[in-house]
């Protein structure tokens, strides 16, 4: 079983295409899926009623993303937890090659990919490689690292590659992540290592909601033709 893992901060418009995202290859997975999105802004609550959905409107803000990390994980369900931000998407073979990979290398600690489909702009591009491949944590591993690092930025190179995981690296020419630049927003992994007051102050740039929004999952554009079989 496997939760999709999504934090989310004022970008209702963006985390509605991760849920669809989501939804669109749910058939068959009802029992082994679910995800939790962690919104911890005070000004907004998100509303989704789903049962595979599962939306956390934290009421304060967390000291770090590393933090909002850490939370996050622990009110997953399952033994298996795949991180998608909320400006990525899963690709439309995400659900069923994440299943392979954990049926195969149950005993890794984290399941990746050695590519992502990149988006720019909304585009696709090429295949692409970052820190963020589509990475699942085992809940073992998890929790043998223990406290996360309290900072905002490059939280998730340290949680991957620097606590000693035993890593499988898929490469089967299909991926279960489209990675997702540009789009007039702002992307925290291209910040670089700034204070986390410096990076909460541009995501609060955009912070134009406020109240209960109710979520209507869509695709803007159709992404998933666009991706390679």
């Amino acid at each position: 079983m496997v939760s999709i893992l999504t934090l989310t901060y004022q970008r209702h418009h963006l985390l509605e295409e991760a849920i669809q995202s989501y939804l669109l290859q749910l058939k068959g997975y009802e029992l082994t899926t679910e995800m939790v999105i962690i919104n911890d802004s005070p000004e907004v609550e998100y509303v989704f009623n789903h049962p595979n959905v599962r939306i956390i409107n934290h009421p304060t803000r967390f000291s770090s993303i590393g933090k909002k990390l850490e939370w996050g994980f622990q009110q997953c369900n399952t033994p298996w937890i795949y991180r998608l931000d909320d400006d990525d998407l899963l690709s439309p073979y995400a659900l069923e090659l994440n299943q392979v990979y954990r049926i195969t290398h149950s005993q890794k600690d984290i399941l990746r990919d050695q590519k992502h489909y990149y988006f720019l702009h909304n585009q696709y591009q090429a295949l692409g490689d970052s820190i963020n491949n589509g990475n699942c944590y085992s809940k073992k591993y998890i929790n043998r690292v223990g406290s996360f690092v309290d900072r905002s930025g490059d939280e998730d190179n340290w949680l991957t590659f620097h606590n000693g995981a035993d890593i499988h690296i898929g490469d089967t020419g299909r991926y279960t992540m489209i990675y997702r630049w540009g789009m007039s927003t702002y992307h925290i992994s291209g910040m670089g290592l700034r204070p986390t007051e410096e990076i909460y102050e541009i995501t609060d740039r955009s912070n134009t909601e406020k109240g209960t929004i109710y979520l209507n999952p869509h695709f803007k554009e159709d992404y998933w033709s666009q991706v390679p079989i």
